[in-house]
């Protein structure tokens, strides 16, 4: 993906506010349970970075709310993959390099020329996958339960983001002492306009 003025902290914590902001205009989808408890504790920023992992990982923190489990006061299956749907996402947004490391002479010449500050955000935040895309795989093993109000932490890896297509990794731990709770593989399918291939007339 292309590089970003923000950095993939930055990137991320603007993407959880516009997508929280959409509940205040009355547009609520089956995650909006999950954000008001979902804090961003750390996002890998450029390759460069010391602290770069390879691939790049997004982390998350959650304490699993009543709403989320199930009869035995755990959570429920369906609420770990719906968590880790949308938090494995979410690292698709992660630019690889700053804009430095990413320009061209022709695209350092434009900026040059460019004194307006007023970017639009949104295309700022995501220069390729900005829709997410949407699922084709979701596979998620559960290794141990998660009781209501444990705090959980959700690592989230970009294994692979092509044109088309992604490969995206999960680990839910308990925070207290990173024991793994749960794992997924989420491969998903780029929908951007630009991306989505003609029907064929023949």
């Amino acid at each position: 993906m292309a590089g970003s003025k923000m950095t993939n902290a930055e990137r991320i914590t603007k993407l959880l506010e516009m997508i929280s902001g959409l509940e205040s205009v009355g547009i609520k989808d089956f995650m909006s349970s999950f954000l008001p408890h979902l804090t961003l504790v750390s996002a890998d920023d450029f390759e460069t970075a010391a602290s770069h992992h390879h691939p790049p990982r997004i982390v998350f923190g959650y304490s699993v709310q009543p709403e989320h489990c199930n009869r035995m006061y755990n959570m429920h299956g369906g609420a770990t993959a719906a968590l880790f749907d949308f938090c494995t996402s979410l690292a698709l947004a992660l630019a690889p390099s700053s804009p430095k490391e990413a320009s061209s002479p022709q695209a350092d010449a434009a900026l040059a020329g460019d004194n307006n500050d007023d970017d639009n955000d949104e295309e700022e935040l995501i220069k390729s996958w900005r829709r997410l895309g949407v699922s084709r795989t979701l596979n998620v093993t559960y290794v141990r339960p998660a009781p209501m109000g444990l705090a959980v932490l959700v690592e989230c890896e970009q294994v692979h983001a092509g044109q088309r297509l992604s490969t995206l990794r999960g680990v839910l731990r308990r925070a207290q002492d990173g024991a793994v709770l749960a794992t997924c593989e989420h491969g998903k399918v780029n929908m951007d306009p630009d991306n989505v291939p003609t029907p064929s007339k023949i």
